[in-house]
């Protein structure tokens, strides 16, 4: 699954560009629990802290996250998801994840023929400790299009993401490419639900790609302030086997 520092991408169902900056601040919780292809589970806690700036057609996002995995010894995770299992007994870690920082710049002002098109930079800084398991200890940049398809209440969107990914010392991770298709529904002016399939390739020769689907639902409330929940279900090794999440965020307009 990706976690909640990708959160906001996955869940939100397009908008127009902001105007004179608008700062929204949030903040969740994503558990995830799977074997990955071995005999013990692995979980996952996620909690993330999320700035976004948005002006004009740009949008800058900072993400700094807490993580605590219950995991084999020897494994090792990436942005709140399992890379690497290992093979010893279960151990807990915890401490701050990667940092993550993007920026995003929709193509157009106005819908064309009722499409939408957001380009996205996305530089995932190696702040995890890598001893722990916590993360590669390596950067990654990723670059994304997330095209969507204004329908009325319906909106059919879908993304494509290339990562060039580093390589820690003594490991060889290739470049993958992800998508995602989905399907949102406006039910009223404070509800949105939805759903999604995720798919990433393996980061290692050995490795197996992620396949996950997620249902979603948005909740405005007054005030600039917005719940969002999802559960998702993994149907690969390389995904969880099942996960939970909230975030809650609040919008501050000048």
């Amino acid at each position: 699954m990706n976690k909640l520092y990708a959160v906001a991408a996955l869940l939100a169902l397009p908008v127009l560009p902001a105007g004179a900056g608008d700062m929204t601040l949030s903040s969740g919780l994503d558990y995830s629990s799977g074997k990955y292809g071995a005999s013990q589970p692995t979980e996952i806690w996620y909690v993330p802290l999320t700035g976004k700036y948005e002006t004009g057609a740009s949008t800058f996002k900072l993400t700094v996250p807490y993580v605590r995995i219950t995991t084999p010894a020897g494994s090792t995770t990436d942005g709140g998801k399992l890379t690497t299992v290992g093979a010893g007994p279960l151990e807990t870690q915890e401490g701050m994840g990667d940092v993550v920082a993007s920026y995003s710049h929709s193509l157009f002002a106005q819908p064309v023929n009722g499409f939408l098109l957001d380009l996205t930079g996305k530089a995932k800084l190696g702040t995890a400790d890598a001893g722990k398991g916590l993360g590669t200890g390596e950067n990654d940049y990723t670059v994304l299009a997330d095209l969507y398809y204004l329908a009325g209440a319906w909106t059919p969107f879908a993304t494509v993401s290339y990562r060039f990914t580093g390589d820690p010392a003594g490991r060889d991770l290739k470049n993958v490419w992800g998508g995602t298709l989905g399907l949102g529904y406006k039910q009223s002016s404070e509800n949105s639900l939805g759903l999604m399939w995720d798919s990433r390739q393996a980061s290692t020769a050995t490795g197996v790609a992620s396949n996950e689907a997620t249902a979603y639902w948005v909740h405005k409330f007054g005030g600039g302030m917005k719940l969002q929940a999802y559960a998702v279900k993994g149907f690969s090794d390389g995904s969880a086997d099942w996960g939970l999440g909230a975030m809650f965020s609040k919008s501050f307009e000048p």
